[in-house]
């Protein structure tokens, strides 16, 4: 190696750019010590090369830049391809071969040794930036911006700063072997999350509350109460009852957040688990318009209360309470809207429950009466059909009464269904 100078510069350069420190007159003349460090190098770095160059390609994808992976991966390849050669092998007989083989070989792939040394900065740079997993700081943070969702008006700043560190990640590579290109968009990001998190709270904050208010409004309405109250009555079932108004207001409006933390959880997820987005608008019908439906159902339950099938059952237990609210209930008019709303509470529901407690539901099938109702009948006949079907329909009543001791056909309520 004294017999090549330029040769002895070459390896001083390559092994202290390992990270070894030796001068010329420190055993670099010993052939055997050099290819030591050689063989020790290769062993050392030729697992970790493999990895980073997994590494990038889970990165690419996660960041979807898949088509930048064949050129951050080139330093990556070149040195790996210098290290897969078969002649290192600690044979002292084969040491200057070796050494001769090791150089040539950089010198045929990067042309020089400059650009050799040049090409290890960067693959330094890249194993330094898995070993401290930048790469899932980066997945992290990128994953986060994607899932921020503007509105396609409004927040001009901030959808330009997305747009703009978004662009930032065509330069992935820059991105891996510079640490001041890494660590400048880590610190925009951070700054763009920041602000994206405090205009997410104030809005998120004033979103509920604006809710909050219109259903405190609403559940105040003396229309609403009557009709929560009257949707307890188990025997009776109206079609405009409290289930349609709730599936209509679960149907059009959110259900207010519940997440105390969501703060917290926003330097996480882009979103409170309540699904709420940047500039989602709130629109708040008047409760005029949903009043009236629910006038609809407090009188339909008051027409039901009156109809032939309970009035009786309510005259009989009248008969016994005759300081019973329900009488007053039952005498007012469609029109004493208000009278009727002010009447109804807690306390004259469960009366009402109580006064048609004694009452036998029954479900009983058409295809029950009907299959002995089959046949051919005279028009002047039909007082003899109706005859029959009422004695079928008595029989399917003592079928599914037996057992039940006194009772009268005022306490029974047929449901007849398909």
């Amino acid at each position: 190696m004294h017999d090549h100078p330029d040769l002895l510069t070459d390896f001083i350069k390559i092994i202290n750019e390992f990270g070894y420190q030796i001068k010329a007159a420190q055993d670099i003349s010993n052939q055997l010590f050099i290819w030591e460090i050689i063989i020790n190098i290769k062993k050392n770095m030729q697992d970790e090369l493999k990895q980073a160059i997994r590494f990038n390609l889970q990165l690419c994808y996660m960041l979807e830049e898949g088509e930048q992976i064949k050129e951050i991966n080139q330093s990556l390849y070149r040195l790996n391809h210098v290290f897969e050669q078969n002649f290192y092998r600690f044979d002292q007989k084969e040491v200057a071969q070796g050494l001769k083989y090791f150089h040539n070989i950089i010198i045929s792939t990067y042309g020089n040794v400059q650009n050799f040394i040049d090409d290890l900065r960067e693959v330094k740079e890249n194993l330094y930036f898995f070993r401290k997993r930048y790469d899932q700081i980066l997945i992290e943070k990128y994953q986060y911006l994607k899932k921020i969702s503007l509105p396609l008006r409004g927040y001009e700043e901030l959808r330009m700063a997305l747009l703009t560190i978004l662009k930032k990640f065509n330069e992935l590579k820059l991105i891996i072997i510079k640490p001041v290109v890494f660590n400048t968009l880590k610190e925009e990001i951070d700054l763009l999350i920041e602000e994206y998190i405090k205009k997410y709270t104030v809005e998120h904050h004033n979103f509920f509350k604006k809710l909050a208010i219109f259903y405190n409004n609403l559940y105040s309405l003396s229309e609403y109460k009557a009709l929560e109250y009257l949707s307890h009555i188990r025997v009776i079932k109206v079609a405009n009852s409290m289930k349609p108004i709730k599936k209509y207001i679960e149907t059009f409006f959110p259900t207010i957040c519940q997440d105390e933390n969501y703060g917290e959880a926003l330097a996480q997820h882009a979103k409170c688990n309540c699904g709420f987005t940047l500039g989602e608008i709130l629109a708040i019908p008047s409760l005029n318009k949903i009043t009236p439906m629910l006038i609809k159902g407090v009188l339909e339950y008051i027409e039901q209360l009156n109809c032939s099938k309970f009035r009786p059952l309510f005259n009989n237990y009248l008969s016994y309470h005759q300081d019973s609210r329900i009488k007053d209930l039952l005498n007012l008019k469609k029109i004493e809207i208000t009278k009727i709303l002010k009447i109804i509470d807690y306390n004259l529901i469960r009366e009402i429950n109580q006064a048609l407690s004694n009452t036998y539901p029954l479900k009983i099938s058409i295809d029950e009466i009907a299959a002995e109702l089959i046949g051919t009948y005279s028009a002047s006949q039909l007082e003899i059909l109706g005859g029959k079907f009422e004695d079928e329909l008595r029989t399917a009543i003592r079928d599914k009464m037996e057992g039940i001791p006194k009772y009268n056909y005022d306490q029974i309520i047929i449901n007849l269904i398909k």
